[in-house]
């Protein structure tokens, strides 16, 4: 129990420096860059008394009718870590390029597998409900709902293409958010995990210990192999995918580069479309000194990813 404790806190505690912390003990919203637009505090569900909310950030030019969305899910080891990770440097730089062009970018909550009700499970519901609110509120938050694209790190990155990758049937969505769908079009993920059966990609992670997968499977893997393929987004790529950018650092140990780079390799498989890139002495959250490319050019080679396939017809 006390490596399984460990991997989490390791996991949920990597920052890509000291000036990312979320503000807590202070308004965090008051971290927020003056040049972004915010919309505070949208409730997208409710599960008993759990409020489950998400921040707008708005584009600070129009430049469409209906604005193009991306969903930004935070990482914190599936156990911790909240919608203010937006903050990170690695986040940060996607969210203004993205707002600068013209697009909508949310940040939101969901239920953490911490040993409580919830598990990885749940989670992926909440994302993807999160996804459904906006597009049954599109028309309200000038959103165009055929244009939707999702963004995640670390284990966000496993979320948010799970989120994307996914039926929503396969997961317990919450019915009142039911309604026509809205497209997918392109998914990133940076340094996340994308398997939880198979021992090639778990290898040298935290979910190389049985016990670490209790609390997000809610039981052993032996128990549970049919919910953790559901939640390994490598199992769950079809033909039809939307698009999909990857980031990984090459000396991460916390997430193995292998996973971005098996799912790079399975999605060119599948003929998705598919883009990769490996940081050059990069650590998990792009840690360390005289990375290549830096953290501005990944995060420029993910807007430039979400444009061409938000804005293209």
């Amino acid at each position: 129990m006390r490596i399984a404790l460990l991997s989490i806190f390791a996991f949920a505690g990597i920052a890509a420096g000291a000036e990312e912390a979320t503000g807590k003990g202070g308004d965090p919203y008051a971290r927020l860059p003056a040049d972004l637009k915010v919309v505070k505090g949208i409730v997208f569900k409710q599960v008993g008394e759990t409020k489950l909310d998400l921040m707008l950030l708005l584009p600070t030019e129009k430049k469409f009718e209906k604005s193009p969305l991306v969903v930004f899910i935070h990482g914190g080891g599936f156990g911790g870590g909240d919608k203010f990770h937006v903050l990170r440097r690695d986040a940060l730089g996607v969210a203004r390029g993205l707002t600068q062009r013209g697009v909508t970018f949310a940040s939101i909550e969901y239920r953490l597998a911490n040993g409580g009700a919830a598990t990885v499970n749940e989670s992926v519901a909440d994302c993807k409900d999160a996804v459904r609110f906006l597009v049954k509120h599109a028309a309200e938050y000038n959103l165009d709902p055929e244009r939707i694209g999702t963004f995640g790190e670390s284990a966000g990155g496993n979320l948010t293409l799970t989120t994307a990758l996914g039926a929503d049937r396969d997961y317990p969505c919450d019915p009142a958010l039911d309604g026509p769908p809205g497209k997918i079009r392109c998914v990133a993920a940076y340094y996340g995990p994308v398997s939880f059966v198979d021992p090639a990609l778990t290898k040298g992670s935290n979910f190389e210990h049985p016990e670490r997968l209790v609390s997000i499977l809610g039981g052993p893997l032996e128990t549970r192999r049919e919910l953790a393929k559901r939640l390994s987004p490598i199992e769950l790529l079809r033909p039809d995918s939307p698009a999909i950018f990857l980031a990984h650092g090459d000396a991460d140990k916390t997430i193995a580069p292998l996973n971005s780079t098996a799912m790079r390799d399975a999605a060119q498989a599948k003929g998705v479309p598919v883009e990769c890139v490996v940081s050059k002495g990069a650590g998990h959250g792009f840690s360390g000194e005289g990375i290549t490319p830096t953290i501005p050019e990944i995060n420029q080679r993910t807007v430039d990813f979400f444009l061409k396939y938000l804005t293209s017809p």
